[in-house]
């Protein structure tokens, strides 16, 4: 019996070992998908591989950290406070620096102020006459023969208070200077009021009709004016129909009735032949209407 048993053991035996013998008919064909699991499946199992594990929550967060886009510099801006606008209106005068009779202590705001800080109101490069030129704040007319020569400015005005501060750098004896008004210039002739100052200290008011000067007040002297080279005044006209009134430095001086020209343009002559290349600065020029 017992040899029966050991018989059918080894028969049994033979049989299950000889289905996986290389060629044999039995072989069995695998996919390769199949195959390639199986695979996969040794490997795991038959060798030891090392895993990276999971990231953990702290992990992540420095990976998140890590691929964050560089972002640009921040660049430090400074704050800087609103420069206001330049204007040409300039800052009222202390009531205190003016004579008791200056015009301008009771006009109130000008309507037309020009601190010649450019020559936008006025003909620039030179002519037969005269230069002019814009520099350092200043209108600055050159007489180029012995003559009177002049420049205006585009604004036509009839009733007015008209005020400039004017000095010459170099000037001697009876070289002269100062405001025109209600002019008429043009290529064929010109008429003007001419309101000036000398050098030693006389001032006149003057027509002109295009061939003749007529003198209106002759050339007076006058304790008001400051005399010499280098010397600030300020010359004003308050014009009202026929009545022309005169001032400098805030003071009336005379007064006067004319008719013969009731509107027009104003400016700057200068003549002289005592000083070579004779000079008028004018630093500024306001008017107001119908005052």
């Amino acid at each position: 019996m017992k040899k029966i048993s050991l018989l059918l053991i080894l028969l049994f035996t033979f049989l299950l070992t000889s289905c996986n013998l290389p060629g044999s008919d039995n072989e069995p064909i695998l996919n390769p998908d199949d195959a390639m699991a199986t695979e996969i499946v040794r490997i795991l199992t038959g060798t030891p591989v090392q895993l990276e594990p999971e990231p953990t929550t702290e992990n992540k967060q420095v990976e998140k950290t890590q691929e964050v886009k560089p972002t640009e510099p921040e660049i430090e801006v400074e704050t800087l406070e609103p420069t206001p606008a330049p204007t040409d209106v300039p800052a009222p005068t202390p009531t205190a620096t003016l004579v008791a009779n200056d015009p301008t202590r009771d006009l109130g705001e000008p309507t037309w102020v020009d601190n010649m800080n450019n020559s936008d109101n006025w003909p620039p490069g030179y002519n037969e006459f005269t230069t002019i030129e814009f520099k350092d704040g200043f209108l600055k007319l050159g007489a180029r023969t012995e003559y009177d020569g002049w420049r205006v400015s585009w604004p036509i005005i009839d009733d007015f208070y008209l005020e400039s501060t004017v000095q010459t750098p170099a000037c001697k004896n009876d070289d002269r200077f100062g405001m025109i008004f209600r002019g008429t210039v043009d290529a064929k002739t010109s008429k003007i009021y001419m309101f000036g100052l000398t050098c030693d200290g006389k001032y006149s008011l003057r027509r002109w009709d295009g061939s003749t000067m007529h003198a209106l007040v002759a050339w007076t002297a006058h304790d008001a004016i400051q005399a010499g080279p280098d010397k600030v005044n300020k010359l004003g006209v308050m014009a009202r129909g026929e009545d022309i009134a005169l001032y400098i430095n805030g003071q009336k001086v005379n007064n006067v009735k004319d008719s013969n020209y009731l509107e027009g343009k104003f400016g700057f002559f200068v003549g002289g032949n005592n000083v070579e290349n004779l000079t008028l600065w004018v630093d500024q020029v306001r008017y107001w209407i119908n005052p």
